[in-house]
């Protein structure tokens, strides 16, 4: 098993198959985007997640995975937007609530997608889109201190599961926009964003409602901050990328001693066409 794996990810308008040579070609177009625009502002960011499994296990990106993921800090939120509406290239979109007042805040905070580009996401019923641009794109999420006891963690997670299935039925079904829901779920975040922002452990925004997904068997939802900081440089595709500071502890604190061999393991059981299906997406439309 290596990156010359090909996957199908889906199929365009013409019903012709796109696989992920050409889906990961857009992503790294954007990664690498978001990299100029931090580096010209000084902002720090690092490839996180499924992002950071790809970059441990495959020195790039998962072969079956059609999207990035990338975190900022939660306090470098409206530098990142300004200095994107400042640089951003033609050739991309900014997708997020300080340029879409739709924009739902149980998802990732920010999307940059391509232009060129359109996907139908599998969740787009429950969580609509309210944007014209549905390109290819790079998830952002913000990370901010948190407490170091798991109990504690979750009670502020609990918020935004409770709202969840209101705010879905008022933008998904009754569309309408659930902007008392938005204001709550935001103003208890920058709460806690300044309470813990001295904490010695990290995660992601406490408003993303279901951050302990069955399917990775999450096993830490926060990480001591020397795992995460300071970001550090790797390769990528032939250029320097940021990501955490301990990649490998990372992904062992996240998803377990598993998600350190995916290669070996898949090389041991074979490629299945379940591989394929883990995307976000179901329709895929790459224009240039």
């Amino acid at each position: 098993m290596n990156n010359n794996q090909r996957f199908i990810l889906g199929h365009n308008d013409k019903k012709e198959e796109i696989d992920n040579f050409q889906v990961h070609e857009v992503v790294k177009k954007i990664i690498f985007e978001i990299d100029r625009i931090c580096r010209k502002n000084d902002i720090p960011y690092a490839l996180a997640f499924g992002s950071a499994l790809g970059l441990y296990n495959f020195n790039g990106i998962i072969p079956w995975d059609d999207d990035g993921d990338i975190v900022i800090s939660y306090f470098d939120y409206e530098r990142f937007v300004n200095a994107c509406q400042k640089d951003l290239s033609d050739d991309y979109t900014l997708d997020c609530e300080m340029v879409n007042k739709r924009y739902n805040p149980l998802i990732p905070a920010i999307k940059i997608r391509y232009k060129h580009s359109s996907i139908k996401e599998k969740n787009r019923f429950t969580l609509p889109d309210h944007t014209k641009d549905r390109g290819i794109f790079v998830d952002i999420c913000f990370f901010m201190g948190v407490p170091s006891n798991i109990k504690e963690h979750r009670k502020l997670i609990k918020k935004s599961k409770l709202l969840m299935p209101l705010y879905i039925f008022l933008d998904a079904f009754l569309h309408l926009n659930p902007k008392r829901i938005r204001s709550s779920l935001r103003k208890h975040e920058r709460m806690v964003a300044e309470k813990y922002r001295d904490s010695d452990y990290v995660s992601q925004t406490v408003i993303i409602p279901f951050q302990e997904h069955p399917k990775y068997m999450v096993h830490s939802l926060a990480f001591p901050k020397e795992v995460i900081y300071p970001f550090k440089e790797y390769d990528f595709y032939g250029k320097k990328i940021y990501s955490f500071n301990n990649i490998k502890e990372f992904c062992l604190l996240r998803y377990g001693d598993s998600s350190l061999h995916i290669k070996e393991n898949l090389l041991k059981e074979g490629v299945s066409d379940k591989y394929s299906k883990n995307g976000h997406s179901k329709v895929i439309n790459i224009y240039k």
